[in-house]
C-alpha cells in the first residue's frame, strides 16, 4: 500500500525571487499566497493563479545550483502527502536514500530525496512541532 499524496507544487529556482514575484504577478496574473522575504539570498514565495500553484526560491535552496546558457535547469518538486512520517518510512524501507525528517521554522515537517534522474523531491506536511 502506498501513502497518499494530496498535491504537488513546482518550486522554481530564481536569481532574484523579488523580481520573479513581480513578473509572475504583473505579467501572468499570479497572486501571492505566502512569502518570506528574509530567507535565502532573495526570499521565497508561494503563488497561485486559478488552479495553478507555484513556489519561487533562491538558488541557495538547492545543492550546487547550475546554470546552462544562463538558465537554471533545476526545479524542486514539493509534494504534500497525507502522512509525511508514513511516507518517509515507506520510501526508506524500500531502500531509497532520503534525508531525515525535519521540523522547519515555517511550520512544515519535511524530508527530501532525489529521484532516479536527480530531480529534487521534497515532501512536507504542516506541523506545529518546534523547529529543530
Amino acid at each position: 500500500m502506498h501513502a497518499k499524496l494530496k498535491d504537488m507544487v513546482a518550486m522554481l529556482i530564481c536569481d532574484n525571487v523579488q523580481d520573479s514575484i513581480k513578473f509572475y504577478c504583473d505579467v501572468l496574473g499570479f497572486s501571492i499566497v505566502d512569502r518570506m522575504d528574509t530567507v535565502g539570498n532573495s526570499g521565497w514565495a508561494s503563488m497561485k493563479c486559478g488552479r495553478i500553484q507555484l513556489m519561487l526560491a533562491s538558488p541557495d535552496y538547492i545543492p550546487e545550483p547550475k546554470k546552462s546558457d544562463g538558465r537554471y535547469s533545476q526545479a524542486m518538486y514539493y509534494f504534500y502527502p497525507e502522512d509525511v512520517d508514513a511516507l518517509h518510512a515507506q520510501i526508506r524501507n524500500r531502500g531509497y536514500e532520503v534525508s531525515e525528517l525535519q521540523n522547519r521554522f515555517y511550520g512544515m515537517k519535511e524530508f527530501e530525496m532525489l529521484d532516479p534522474s536527480g530531480h529534487v523531491l521534497i515532501f512536507g506536511q504542516e506541523s506545529d512541532q518546534t523547529a529543530e
